[in-house]
């Protein structure tokens, strides 16, 4: 299982001071339920703000351009299929103790930890793509600062969080970062929406239309992201929040991906209701952040605070994002390589590791699969962006979206079949729930599949 070792060496774990286990147990009963909460809460948390990154708040802009408020409700239906979809990495991390790949070796066998392993893996760099695209658009829209600077910048300052060799640090950033994206909220109602138009295009499907389905697809791709399914698994045995079956532990996690999945899925709906209501580019494709700029310079009435909000809010959401997709595609690996890492004492890493570079030395010697995965990950789509911006760029938006919505299918049935017949009886899946999921997902993965002809005919259309 991969562990990364805080900068001392140590693991991370719920304790703030290394304890015996009557102590700790002693400990736990006195700690109070919202006290737990507070120092628990996290990975749920982290893994929704990513979710809404660039290029689903892109995804959710052109959403409301073309059809105003018709996919709003889908934003709404999608917040409980979010949430039990994250809720089973939750039950599998708690009652294992394994990311998904890991509990695919050992449950499946090799060949499929690593049929999902690589998949994600890919995921994850066409996602940094992504990430680094909208971020450099951003900064370029609003400050005029190049795309090479920008990247470059980005690239550096993840691989330094991840020499620190600290997950608590790299969930740290990742929380303040990502929390920005809440400035969406304020310009909900700047346009005057209007609620008869609401509640009109609440209730209008049209199905038929093949623009329409590939937004439907491309929104479902934005919400159950296949990194993000595996990030929590792994993330909460990076914390130590493992091994804990009891039932304040499940609601702890159970409530952080609760508020998590309201919170992405309000974003979301914010930033489609903010566009839907603009008198800007109705109707037409919103592909970038100089329309995003355009459109928030008329909302907020002045193009200093909307270059402000956006910078904060999107360049936040794409570092919360590449932060997990990294760490996911990275913690992949490993898992599906069957590495085990095994912590020295603290005090015996202190003894050997006096500064920073031989902190930094320690981690790399000790974890070089992840560090390879990591650092390879980061150079590879720095490259890209740098050097085939056209490529990174139809990357960006709906295609990314619609790209992971046809490799969520593998990884969501995964950790079903795992939460559904390999836990102890007490956790696993009931029959209703079982089912009913199975149903959901099923939904899901049709929806991606189905809208392969629709996406093809579309692109075909624009390039004639």
């Amino acid at each position: 299982m991969a562990v990364i070792p805080d900068a001392d060496g140590g693991r991370r774990s719920l304790m703030l001071e290394p304890e015996g286990p009557e102590t700790s147990s002693v400990s736990s009963r006195k700690t109070s339920f919202i006290k737990r909460l507070l120092m628990t809460m996290g990975p749920g948390l982290m893994v929704c703000l990513a979710d809404t990154d660039g290029s689903c708040l892109i995804t959710a802009a052109d959403s409301g351009s073309e059809w105003r408020y018709q996919l709003l409700l889908l934003q709404i239906i999608l917040i409980p299929i979010l949430y039990f979809a994250q809720e089973l990495s939750v039950r599998l991390a708690l009652a294992k103790g394994k990311g998904l790949c890991a509990l695919l070796r050992i449950e499946a066998g090799k060949k499929w930890a690593w049929i999902v392993a690589i998949p994600l893996l890919i995921d994850c760099v066409l996602a940094l793509i992504s990430e680094l695209t909208v971020f450099g658009q951003t900064l370029l829209a609003c400050w005029d600062i190049p795309l090479w600077i920008s990247s470059t910048a980005f690239a550096l300052a993840l691989v330094m969080l991840a020499l620190t060799g600290s997950y608590a640090v790299a969930e740290k950033v990742g929380l303040f970062m990502g929390i920005l994206q809440v400035l969406f909220f304020a310009t909900i109602f700047a346009n005057h929406p209007s609620g008869s138009e609401i509640w009109d295009d609440l209730w209008t499907f049209p199905l038929t239309n093949g623009n329409y389905i590939k937004l439907v697809t491309a929104n479902i791709g934005a919400v159950i992201m296949p990194w993000m399914l595996a990030y929590q698994q792994s993330a909460l045995c990076e914390k130590g929040i493992t091994g804990e079956t009891d039932d304040d532990a499940f609601l702890i996690e159970r409530i952080d991906t609760g508020v998590g999945s309201l919170l992405t899925q309000g974003v979301m709906s914010a930033m489609l209701m903010t566009v839907a209501a603009s008198k800007m580019y109705v109707g037409q494709d919103i592909e970038t952040v100089d329309q995003l700029l355009v459109i928030f310079t008329e909302t907020m009435h002045g193009a200093l605070r909307a270059k402000i909000a956006l910078t904060f809010a999107i360049c936040g959401a794409c570092m919360v994002a590449a932060i997990v997709v990294s760490l996911c595609g990275s913690w992949a690996l490993e898992e599906a390589m069957g590495r085990e890492v095994t912590s020295l004492p603290t005090s015996e890493v202190r003894q050997s590791c006096g500064g920073v570079f031989q902190r930094i030395s320690w981690n790399v010697r000790h974890r070089p699969a992840f560090y390879a995965a990591f650092i390879s990950t980061c150079v590879v789509a720095w490259v890209l962006t740098i050097f085939t911006p056209t490529f990174a760029v139809d990357l960006t938006g709906v295609w990314t979206q619609f790209i992971n919505g046809l490799l969520m299918p593998p990884t969501i049935f995964s950790l079903w079949y795992l939460a559904a017949y390999t836990l102890p009886a007490e956790y696993r899946l009931g029959p209703c729930l079982k089912w009913s999921l199975f149903l959901v997902f099923g939904i899901c993965s049709a929806f991606c599949f189905i809208s392969i002809p629709f996406a093809i005919q579309d692109s075909l259309k624009k390039k004639l």
